[in-house]
């Protein structure tokens, strides 16, 4: 039996929900609920209940419990349950138990031995327990000012093809692991078809632009993200610049571009693996040490690349990281979303047989849906354990004793690395006047979002956040319902679908529609906050967000978000002929900062 002493009365209208965690799938938990006490007990084999109990198991399959006649048995047909729970919130009172929400499992159903303790504990408001098990409930607008602290805004007033650009951030890791990019590369286009009066041709030079915009998933530290923010863009830069023939002709063609992106990769993962290495193992000072530490932590990879000289948006993708665009019908004003990237991790098919293609005779390479059992992306800068044994026929074992102990041992079955590359896969997409927005983002955002949500996210903000998008696009909304998009993704199969947090099926049947929150000015930040929300409810965002880091890594991971939306030219109103500027920070959508500048 555990006993949960609640500040004050349970209302008839409080919402419950308690992991149960690992129990007998034959289990069944009996919750009942009194004036002051919500009582919990474990009553096995009760087969009478099985029918109603297994019924209302898939009426829920997300997990979410619900009060009939303040008496509710809840049947659990798995030995781990990851989203089976019941909650608790407590009107005007701003503590709240951990295990307010889904997945949270810190109430222990062990007893306690000692009934003398246990109700010496219960009647302590400040116990160690109930620290343990509580969290102070941040008001809204401290819920705001931290869902608002990492986010930046930009128009962009170089006529393009790029208007605006979103970027908003959310850490669960204290520091956050993730990390991104904004970044222009501007080349000069000979245009010779115009000719000077004396009927000679002229060599004009036309700027055009390469627009890049990265998200960097790091895992085990944020080195590796860190560097990859820091030059990822540099390097491609650096293998474009051999692609060019001379200073006098542009030869920048797509699949130039796509060799720049993939040895860009390839070359700077090189960089962080074996050459910090080789000068680790041969001078182990402790400045080759630290750097060295963006090959032992990791770090997915996704950067896209808007060429405004042909209008074409290429995304390269190393990881689990994600890239949409969003385009309407001019014609029947129905809005798609297009997904321009495959997840690659252990649960794609094909990456699993690439992997035991490159290693045959080996089993247990993917194991569980992770290389050799343990890490999930299949691609992925850094991560060393899963990529050398030795560099110069010096290995890990060299190091002095003091040095070691930064570094894992090698993981299972670990035969003939390497076993993750850094190799991105490529996709080329043409973008013309119906395409209306990009949405990158780390694996967070789509653990918590459908493509179709997200899409339709940034649909209904823009109906209240661009000026004329109503009368333009006569898009039709529901009052605080998303309008439908159409996912017409190519490898919708190897996706991952969101898990987490989906809508509370209490609901009535005539509400079965997400609905959403809007709020914010910054688009990004608008998408967070909405994947935080269960389908629009401000309790688990205000929730979600309260919980401290490293606590919160249970339930979220880190967040980042950057929108980019397509146009010509910057909406009227907006300030540009005061200066020569070519981005205007959009300080109604950034997070305001003496220090702050573009990254562009």
């Amino acid at each position: 039996m555990l006993r949960i002493t609640c500040k004050r009365p349970l209302l008839k209208r409080s919402k419950l929900i308690i992991e149960l965690g690992k129990i007998n799938p034959k289990t069944y938990l009996e919750l009942t609920k009194n004036n002051k006490f919500l009582n919990i007990s474990t009553v096995k084999n009760i087969s009478s209940a099985s029918d109603s109990v297994s019924s209302r198991n898939k009426r829920n399959k997300n997990g979410y419990g619900s009060w009939k006649n303040n008496k509710v048995i809840l049947f659990t047909g798995s030995s781990l349950l990851l989203l089976s729970s019941v909650s608790i919130f407590y009107p005007k009172f701003n503590r709240i138990s951990l295990d307010s929400i889904s997945q949270l499992s810190l109430y222990s159903t062990k007893s306690r031995t000692n009934p003398a303790e246990q109700n010496k504990q219960d009647n302590n408001q400040d116990n160690s327990m109930y620290d343990k098990n509580s969290i102070t409930l941040l008001n809204e607008e401290e819920v705001d000012r931290i869902l608002r602290s990492k986010e930046q805004s930009f128009w962009v007033n170089r006529q393009s093809g790029i208007i605006r650009y979103d970027v908003a951030q959310l850490p669960s890791n204290n520091p956050i692991e993730d990390n991104h990019v904004e970044q222009i590369i501007t080349l000069s286009d000979n245009d010779s078809s115009k000719k000077s009066k004396s009927g000679k041709i002229s060599k004009k030079s036309v700027e055009k632009d390469l627009t890049f915009f990265g998200i960097f998933d790091g895992h085990s530290g944020t080195f590796t993200s860190k560097k990859l923010s820091e030059s990822l863009v540099q390097y491609v830069a650096n293998e474009l610049a051999n692609n060019i023939k001379d200073d006098n002709e542009l030869s920048l063609t797509s699949e130039n571009l796509d060799t720049s992106l993939v040895k860009g990769f390839l070359s700077l993962d090189d960089d962080i693996i074996y050459s910090s290495f080789k000068k680790l193992l041969n001078n182990p000072t402790k400045e080759n040490m630290i750097n060295s530490l963006p090959a032992i932590s990791g770090s997915c990879a996704l950067l896209s690349v808007f060429n405004s000289i042909d209008q074409t948006l290429k995304v390269a993708v190393a990881g689990d990281s994600r890239a949409l665009l969003g385009s309407v019908d001019p014609t029947t004003g129905n809005w798609t979303v297009d997904s321009l990237s495959i997840d690659q991790t252990g649960d794609n098919q094909d990456e699993v047989m690439r992997i035991k293609g490159e290693h045959p005779n080996e089993p247990n390479v993917i194991r569980n849906g992770r290389v050799l059992g343990s890490l999930q992306p299949s691609r992925a800068f850094g991560d060393y354990r899963y990529k050398f044994k030795s560099v110069d026929n010096k290995t890990l074992d060299d190091l002095p004793a003091h040095l070691k102990v930064y570094f894992r041992s090698e993981p299972r079955n670990f035969l003939t690395p390497p076993y993750v590359t850094a190799k991105p896969e490529i996709t080329t997409t043409n973008i013309n006047e119906n395409t209306k927005f990009m949405v990158i983002g780390s694996d967070g955002l789509f653990e918590l979002l459908s493509n179709e949500e997200i899409a339709g996210l940034v649909i209904s903000w823009m109906n209240e956040s661009v000026p004329g998008f109503k009368n333009e696009h006569n898009t039709l909304l529901k009052n605080g319902k998303l309008p439908k998009v159409k996912d017409i993704s190519k490898h919708k199969e190897s996706q991952r679908p969101a898990f987490r947090y989906k809508q509370d099926n209490r609901r009535s049947k005539r509400s079965t529609e997400p609905e959403y929150i809007l709020k914010d000015k910054n688009v990004s930040t608008h998408l967070i906050r909405n994947a935080l929300s269960a389908g629009g409810n401000p309790d688990y965002v205000s929730t979600l967000v309260s919980i401290p880091s490293p606590m919160s890594r249970r339930y979220r991971d880190d967040l980042t978000v950057t929108v980019v939306f397509f146009g010509d030219s910057v909406p009227e109103g907006i300030k540009t002929s005061a200066t020569a500027e070519t981005l205007i920070a959009n300080t109604d959508a950034t997070t305001p900062a003496d220090s702050l500048k573009a990254k562009l």
